[in-house]
């Protein structure tokens, strides 16, 4: 009896193996696909898994590297490594311990990643991961005329150019006036590379034929533009960050027709952006370049990884009244809403960091409530400067909400250090501007606006160091050669 017994128990031992096995096979996590690939704001990784997974991220340096460690999960053998891509040099992959599939991003600088963050695609599990650096230039060169032998320098213009948005702009679409738009490479000041930070400012040059002259005598000096000044004295772009709202999984509110809030405030977020990289002394930073979601603390975290001077999140407004219309711009509110619109629109808004799967941090501690409000008190009055000068170019163009700004308690408006905006283009919701925030030409107006009002703000306080500052000291129209910084 006691023989039949252990083979008994033996047979049933070997069965719940079998089991054990046939289950761990049919469960079996993979990693399906590794792609890498350069955007507008950096290069971006992603890693397509059959399921979600745990993982870990162990940064390297000496030489630099980014580890991955994707638990309990196996590499299907259909996956193939990508070729280099922006800051990462090479990708590999490896097992270090069974179940455990590792990959390796060596990378051509000491980059901080973003994320990873996972999405969810057509029932697949995506780890997101970014590197903030120059993606594909937004401008290309355009060929100078041709230079004849000994040319004599060009007779200065008896009028400087006007250096307004619409001036500007103007300018760009003018045929025989069209500018040349030369971009370098180069980092940010805290070594974090952006997609168009060159460490000098852009020069926006109207390519002229040589004017004819008598030679000039020898010891004087050559006239420069004022881009030319500029560059000498290797003045600080403006870095202006763009936060195109919601996006991937999170759509935002939509419209009667059924226009998707994340699809328009990319759209507006890209035709701003390519203004402001049309105006001397500025450059953006956009902190998404294509459908895909971002906490929404990452987004003002971003902006500052890029030593932003300012940060405007762009939305389409949308309430419970289709009648409601108009343009809104919002600054942080440290307590509540100002309004029962606004809070209502506050809460609609944080509560997109729940379909991410990341709950809000909790910011109830004391000693951090205190260095806020310290670090914060000149950062709100910056933001509530600009984002008046911004409400006032809205104005311009249409009906605002509100005669004043609003304020909220936003999440992606509570960086300590950067001035903060939230601008609403209009109401999604109202089938009148739900039809204008479609029209390309109408975006082109917003974009117009917002730029129209940052520009005034820094002419009237610009930062020391920076092409706005040099302006307002004079120092650009110099025709001596100097341009000595402001103080």
């Amino acid at each position: 009896m006691r023989t039949r017994g252990l083979r008994l128990e033996q047979a049933m031992l070997g069965l719940m193996l079998l089991l054990a096995l046939c289950w761990n096979l049919a469960e079996a996590r993979e990693v399906k696909s590794v792609q890498l690939r350069d955007t507008a704001t950096g290069t971006r990784a992603e890693i397509a898994l059959d399921s979600r997974a745990e993982f870990r991220v162990i940064p390297l340096s000496n030489p630099d590297r980014l580890v991955l460690d994707v638990l309990d999960t196996g590499l299907s053998p259909k996956v193939r490594v990508p070729a280099s891509s922006g800051i990462v040099k090479a990708v590999r992959t490896g097992t270090p311990e069974p179940g455990i599939t590792r990959i390796v991003f060596d990378l051509a600088a000491p980059v901080a990643v973003i994320g990873p963050n996972l999405e969810w695609r057509e029932g697949q599990a995506v780890l997101v991961l970014q590197w903030p650096g120059d993606g594909k230039p937004v401008a290309t060169e355009t060929p100078a005329p041709p230079i004849a032998p000994n040319p004599a320098p060009p007779k200065p213009d008896p009028a400087p150019p006007s250096n307004s948005p619409a001036d500007i702009l103007a300018a760009k679409s003018t045929p025989d006036a069209m500018p040349t738009v030369k971009q370098g490479s180069g980092t940010v000041a805290t070594g974090v590379p952006t997609r168009v930070a060159t460490g000098e400012p852009v020069r926006t040059e109207i390519a002229k034929q040589p004017v004819a002259a008598p030679p000039a005598p020898a010891e004087a000096n050559p006239v420069q533009s004022t881009q030319d000044v500029a560059r000498n004295a290797k003045l600080r772009q403006l870095v202006i960050a763009i936060d195109a709202g919601h996006g991937g999984q999170d759509t935002g509110a939509i419209g009667a027709s059924g226009t998707r809030e994340k699809d328009i405030t990319l759209q507006v977020a890209r035709e701003l952006a390519k203004q402001v990289n049309a105006m001397p002394g500025m450059k953006a930073y956009l902190t998404r370049d294509a459908d895909f979601f971002i906490p929404l603390d990452q987004r003002y975290k971003k902006a500052r990884a890029a030593k932003a001077d300012v940060f405007v999140s762009i939305h389409a407004d949308a309430f419970t009244n289709p009648q409601a219309n108009g343009s809104s711009v919002f600054v942080l509110s440290q307590r509540g809403a100002s309004s029962q619109a606004a809070r209502w629109l506050a809460n609609q808004e944080n509560a997109a960091d729940l379909v991410g799967g990341v709950k809000l941090k909790d910011k109830s501690d004391t000693l951090a409530s205190v260095l806020l409000d310290l670090s914060q008190s000149a950062t709100q009055r910056a933001s509530e400067a600009i984002a008046k000068d911004v409400l006032g170019g809205l104005a311009r163009i249409g009906k605002t909400h509100k005669r004043d700004i609003e304020r909220a308690n936003f999440v992606v408006l509570r960086s300590p250090d950067v001035p903060s905006m939230l601008v609403e283009t209009a109401f999604i919701s109202n089938p009148d501007e739900e039809r204008r925030l479609k029209d390309p030409a109408y975006q082109r107006q917003l974009a117009r606006a917002v730029l129209d009002g940052i520009d005034r703000y820094f002419s009237r306080l610009p930062p020391p160091g920076t092409w706005y500052a040099a302006k307002r000291s004079g120092s650009l129209g110099s025709s001596d050669g100097s341009a000595d910084a402001a103080p």
